[in-house]
């Protein structure tokens, strides 16, 4: 009995795993360009505080004129790459790690509170970020423009021959997992809490209105979370690296953190925040709405 219990969860989760990811490249392919205007603004006086803050709309216009539409998608290859591997563990693995979390404190699964669900998106978050953090930092460095890459293949070979070695290619892990951890541990679980709550009320029922009302407030939730240690991340991984492979700029996250504040002032770690929340915003609505119907198509039922 315990073996056709053991293949079918196996299953299960290994449909959850691409459902997810297909989902989340989808969004990504959509908000690409938000996504490299973010990065954009984020490299906006970087290392001074003198220099003009440009809005979303200028960022875009400038990129435009320097390198045509087509430099709206920028590293949408690594982009669709890192989402069918981060996001579709992050958010494919957040069902069964919440129960296995309620079922460990002797929960019911269909009540599971907000504090254990909060601990399954951030594990689940973790533990993907650093597995995929070799095409987030090609991704980031395509979107920046700091560097010319012409494949993710040529990239990753790039930065591992410049970093001494392929552990060069997780630069930046410290950033990009406190990123992932706050993103998942506050999207999911905050568009898991909403739904239920809203359903079990008798607000609204289970469909596309639904989902895409509590993935919107997921999207709000996230981006003013993530947003400081967003920019945090695009900063040191964008940086120049130096012959011994240590970043020109900053010495880590912590280092970074404290520059950016101590030369740029506190409101420059949110600066892209408009881009962070346009990006988040339809990303989260167009992930999550995708995996719902995926899920309910693929006989799984809803999250």
């Amino acid at each position: 009995m315990s073996k056709p219990k053991s293949t079918a969860a196996t299953g299960s989760l290994g449909t959850q795993l691409a459902l997810a990811g297909i989902s989340n490249a989808a969004a990504a392919a959509c908000t690409n360009p938000i996504d490299v205007v973010k990065v954009q603004l984020q490299m906006d006086g970087q290392g001074s505080a003198s220099v003009a803050r440009r809005g979303v709309l200028e960022a875009a216009i400038d990129l435009i004129r320097v390198d045509g539409a087509s430099g709206l998608y920028r590293g949408l290859a690594a982009s669709l790459f890192r989402e069918m591997s981060y996001s579709g563990i992050r958010m494919g693995m957040y069902e069964p790690v919440r129960r296995r979390l309620a079922a460990a404190a002797s929960i019911d699964p269909a009540h599971t509170p907000l504090g254990l669900k909060v601990v399954a998106g951030a594990a689940t978050g973790c533990f993907g970020s650093a597995l995929a953090n070799p095409l987030d930092l090609v991704k980031v460095r395509m979107q920046s423009g700091s560097h010319s890459y012409t494949s993710v293949p040529q990239a990753l070979a790039a930065i591992a021959r410049e970093g001494g070695g392929w552990t060069g290619l997780w630069r930046g892990t410290a950033p990009t997992v406190q990123r992932a951890t706050l993103l998942t541990a506050s999207q999911v679980p905050t568009y898991d809490q909403v739904k239920h709550d809203v359903v079990r009320r008798g607000l609204m029922r289970e469909g596309y209105l639904c989902h895409f009302a509590c993935s919107m407030v997921a999207g709000v939730v996230a981006a003013a979370v993530t947003s400081p240690v967003d920019l945090v991340k695009s900063r040191v991984m964008s940086q120049p690296i130096d012959a011994a492979g240590r970043g020109v700029l900053y010495d880590g996250t912590l280092d970074c953190f404290a520059k950016v504040v101590r030369t740029e002032g506190w409101l420059a770690l949110f600066k892209g925040f408009h881009t962070q929340w346009l990006r988040i915003g339809p990303h989260t609505t167009i992930s999550l709405m995708i995996y719902e119907q995926t899920r309910r198509l693929a006989g799984l039922g809803f999250l």
